[in-house]
Formats: structure tokens, sequence, C-alpha cells
């Protein structure tokens, strides 16, 4: 891109078009609050990151040409600084710093290409340490179905509402020089294996992923020297609100179902496994494969018991987790948002609504949170009802997605041929995108919904 004179233009109404489209953050109308891509955060006063090529090109035209959003094109704009005051604040690498660290990760990766001082910059350890990560996920990845002799791993990622929906089938990261499939999301890390069970002998190798920055790092297989182990669960734990730092639970078995587990947890910062004393006995009830991370713990969801476990990462111990009801196959959906834990369960008779569970933040028990009217949905998209059924409908729970209040957020359904969003404000039902899935991704989607939908965010923190 070449050296660019960067400039920052001081505003004190709505977000402005400048040269590029890099504008970055702006005042929205009669409020005090910053919007920048969607997201809002505190900040002194507003600020718009914008390039040009010539220095020079930074007169009273420069200003005049910035317009508002609101179609007044031709109006000049009133209250902008001089050129040295703007030039005071590009010289001062702490401010601009404190305004880095509030922009999305994607235009920051943008911005190290203006300039190697920008790139520098942004590079900084205080902006990566102190960089404002989103508050919910804004996208998912659909991993489609692949037979073990599939050469290509290929998936859909889909983005929420405000964002440019992306539902082209996409390979498997080509950056990691490996057949990878994704495993588990955890706060934009993705943790990826090799397509092989470990139940054989060639056992799968694990990667973490930045999707955003298209960074990855191998993960070396837990070994205590005792071969007869097997990988039962693996977990990504990652919150960057209490550290930068990911760790790695790992459930090991010699024999399954019916024996005792050993826990062995990684940290990104030691690159080596730990191997815990805390054990238990295993449950084939126990659903292993879909442990959900948040609040420093893992969690698992179980069958046919009123009870499941937890894993505390921060005391090195096994609690009782207790299940809403006694389930008769794995839950609809189990998963975090919104810092609570959430779950749905599968419904054996016809019905024209269901429940979203959200559990006590004291664990004493799970009460309803929401409750979906699904009649509401058929009358924006009829092929949600079951052809010659009155009450059944035909609908798989994906994910959740957010705003940046909680009743932004919404809940993503796959209907047939569309993927379609609930939201938990005004009870809306709308169309995200157009999408086909065959016999066999539909089966996944029922029987192991935990491998087949991974939320994701942008993150600038390194693996």
């Amino acid at each position: 891109m070449g050296d660019k004179f960067i400039s920052i233009i001081f505003v004190k109404k709505n977000v402005i078009n400048v040269s590029e489209r890099l504008h970055c953050i702006a005042r929205s109308e009669n409020t005090d609050e910053l919007n920048c891509y969607g997201t809002t955060t505190s900040l002194p006063p507003p600020y718009i990151i914008t390039t040009s090529p010539n220095p020079r090109s930074l007169t009273s035209t420069t200003a005049a040409a910035a317009m508002s959003s609101s179609g007044q094109r031709r109006r000049r704009l009133k209250n902008t600084v001089t050129i040295s005051s703007a030039e005071k604040v590009i010289g001062d690498d702490d401010l601009l710093g404190k305004i880095l660290i509030r922009l999305p990760a994607k235009p920051l990766i943008t911005f190290k290409l203006v300039s190697k001082s920008w790139c520098s910059l942004i590079s900084d350890p205080f902006v990566l340490d102190n960089w404002i990560p989103p508050i919910s996920a804004s996208s998912f990845f659909l991993l489609r179905y692949f037979s073990p002799s599939s050469r290509i791993i290929k998936f859909n990622h889909i983005y929420h509402a405000g964002f440019v929906n992306k539902n082209k089938k996409l390979e498997s990261f080509k950056y990691v020089d490996d057949r990878v499939k994704i495993s588990q999301s955890c706060k934009g890390l993705l943790l990826c294996s090799t397509c092989f069970s470990d139940l054989y002998p060639n056992s799968p190798r694990y990667y973490v992923v930045n999707p955003t920055t298209k960074e990855f790092t191998t993960i070396p297989r837990p070994t205590n020297g005792d071969d007869r182990y097997f990988i039962a669960s693996i977990n990504l734990a990652f919150d960057p609100a209490v550290s930068l730092r990911y760790k790695i639970v790992a459930v090991l078995s010699k024999q399954w179902p019916d024996h005792n587990c050993q826990i062995a947890v990684y940290s990104s910062e030691t690159r080596i496994w730990m191997f815990s004393d805390a054990s238990f006995a295993c449950s084939g009830k126990i659903t292993f494969h879909n442990g959900v991370f948040f609040n420093g713990k893992i969690h698992w969801s179980c069958c046919h018991s009123q009870a499941s476990i937890y894993y505390d990462l921060n005391r090195n111990q096994f609690s009782a987790l207790p299940m809403p009801i006694c389930l008769s196959i794995v839950p609809m959906y189990f998963g975090e948002f919104g810092g609570r834990l959430r779950l749905m369960e599968f419904y054996r008779n016809p019905t024209s609504h269901f429940d979203v569970l959200e559990l006590k933040s004291d664990y004493s028990e799970w009460f309803v949170k929401y409750r979906i009217d699904l009649k509401m949905g058929v009358s924006a998209f009829p092929e949600m009802r079951r052809a010659g059924w009155c009450t059944a409908f035909v609908f798989n729970v994906l994910c959740f997605l957010g705003g940046e209040v909680e009743g932004d957020s919404c809940l993503i359904l796959y209907i047939p041929c569309k993927v379609i969003s609930y939201n938990f404000k005004d009870k809306s039902f709308r169309k995200i995108c157009n999408l086909t899935l065959s016999r066999e991704d539909i089966s996944n989607l029922r029987g192991c919904p935990w491998s087949t939908i991974h939320p994701c965010m942008e993150t600038m923190f390194h693996v």
C-alpha cells in the first residue's frame, strides 16, 4: 500500500465517509457513545482515522469533503480542528494506542498495511494486551459432512445481521498444512484436529487456530508414559477478560465407559501438559464430546441422569452439575452465551414452542429464560411446518449470536434450505441466507451438534 499520511479529524455528528472508507470511530447522533463498525464503547472525544497518499492534501478541502451520513454532502463540516492539532494527535502514540484498542480486529489488521510505523504501533504489546474483544459471537462455522476418505473438508462461515453474509462453502484452513476439522471454538480461537479417530493407531494431531489473524500452533499429544490412555474429551478454555493465555483440558481414559478418568491440562504459557491428581469414575451417561467452558470451568451434559459434572480449572476439582430434566438423548443445544450456561432439549411430542433454559449463577437450578413460539415463524416461513401436521415443525437449533446488549441477541435456526434468526427483543423471525444441507448434514446437526456448529468472533490474540 505504501506509506500514507494518517490524519485524525474531530467531528460531532454521525459517521462520515472518508477516503478509502477507512472510517473507524464516530460519535452517534445526540449521544456520548461511540460507534465503531457496530460496536459501542466509551472514549474521549471521537476520532475518525483517515488515510491520504499526500500529507499536503489535508487542507480545509479534505475536511469539507467529509460528509455526514445523513446525505448532506455539500455542507462543510463544522468544528474541525486545525491540521496542527491533528498532527499533535498523530504524534502521540499513547493516545493512538488507546484509540486502536477499541477498534475491531479486521480493520486493525488492514491498518497494519498502511506503513511500517503503523504496523509497529499496532503490533505493540500495549495494543495487543489491552485490545477490547467483542462481547459476543457474530458468526459461526458449520462443518459439512465428510467421509473418512474425503481429502477436502468443507464448511460454511455464516455471519449475523449487520455483516456481509458469506454462505459459500469453503475448504478447511489452507494455511494449516494439514487436513483438519474444527473440534471446538472458544472466544474467537478454534481447537482443530486431524480427521482420525483417537481409538485407532493414527491418532489425531491438534492445533489451536486464530481464523482472524490466520495464526496457528501445534498442540503436542498429552502423554504420561502410558500409551494405553486415549483421549475421551478435549476442550479449549479461553477467556480474554481474565487472561490472554488459553488452556486445553483433556479427559483421558484406559477403558470406556465406566472407568476412572484422568485430567491433563495444557497451558499456552508453559507449552507443556500437566497431569492432575483429580480423577473421577467415568459414566457412559455423560456426553464428554460437548464440553462447554465458561466461568473458569468445563461443563458436560448427560443423558438418563439428573446430575452431570463440571471441572474447575482454578480449584482442580470436579463437582456435580444439576441437570434440569432427565434427558433421553443429547440436548438440542448445550452451550454458553452472555456468560450463562444454556440448554435446549429435543421434544418427543409435536409442540408449537420450545424453551431456552438457563443455569442460575449459583448452580442451584435451571429456569426458563425464553419461550419461543414457533407459530410466529410459520407465518414468515411456511416451510417450517411439516406437511400434513398441525403442530410439527421442521427446524434445527444452530447457535446464539449477539449484539452489544443482551436484548440484541438472536437464536440462529436452520429450516429447509434457509438459515434464519429469532430476535429475542422483538420476537421476530428473519432470513439470514439460503443454505441447502444434505441428509447427512441434517443427521449430524441432530445427532452431534457440538461437532457441527462453532460460534466465532474476531480476535487479535496470539496463539
